[in-house]
């Protein structure tokens, strides 16, 4: 009687009451999602991972670095007094034949220089963002020190000291005057 006055909850109900406490918990526990105590959470966007990860941000500012390079040493190449002085005297076909192999060395080298410089320092300042848990000036100013440092590892311990210096200096000036990402 008092199990069709409750209807179907009360049966349920008077059913959970009749097994062992530990088998009741074990059927909560169950039924709940289990979540990780984490502070890191899986990105809601899938594109948020992919743009997020050093690795990522380093190819993409390496490609960058190395495009603007590119086209840096095919706009420079022209003012090369040296390639001027040299052709001079040689016929239109000759000059305009040394003058593009001069804009495609000049091309290769600001690429290659730029895409070392901006994937080293994209990385360097992902990689202390993520190991500091913060997002400040700090960050740019250590990933260029990081940076100038490991340029000048091979020309000796106070090359790279002068690289940190001079890498870090750059990046604070570049936030102060406001190219940076912050206020």
């Amino acid at each position: 009687a008092l199990v069709g006055s409750l209807g179907a909850f009360g049966a349920r109900e008077s059913a959970r009451a009749s097994q062992p406490p530990r088998t009741r918990f074990r059927a909560l526990r169950l039924a709940m999602p289990y979540t990780f105590p984490t502070p890191w959470q899986p990105p809601q966007d899938p594109g948020q991972a992919f743009r997020e990860s050093c690795t990522m941000q380093a190819i993409v500012s390496g490609v960058v670095g190395g495009g603007a390079g590119m086209v840096l040493g095919v706009v420079l190449t022209p003012f090369n007094s040296t390639l001027q002085a040299e052709t001079e005297h040689l016929p239109l076909r000759e000059q305009m034949r040394r003058g593009v192999r001069e804009m495609g060395m000049q091309s290769r080298s600001w690429g290659k220089n730029l895409l070392v410089i901006g994937a080293v320092f994209s990385a360097s300042e992902c990689f202390v963002e993520k190991s500091r848990g913060r997002t400040d000036r700090w960050n740019s100013i250590f990933g260029g020190c990081l940076t100038g440092g490991v340029l000048a590892a091979s020309a000796g311990p106070q090359a790279m000291g002068i690289g940190c210096a001079g890498f870090a200096a750059f990046s604070a000036a570049i936030d102060a005057m406001g190219f940076g990402h912050f206020d």
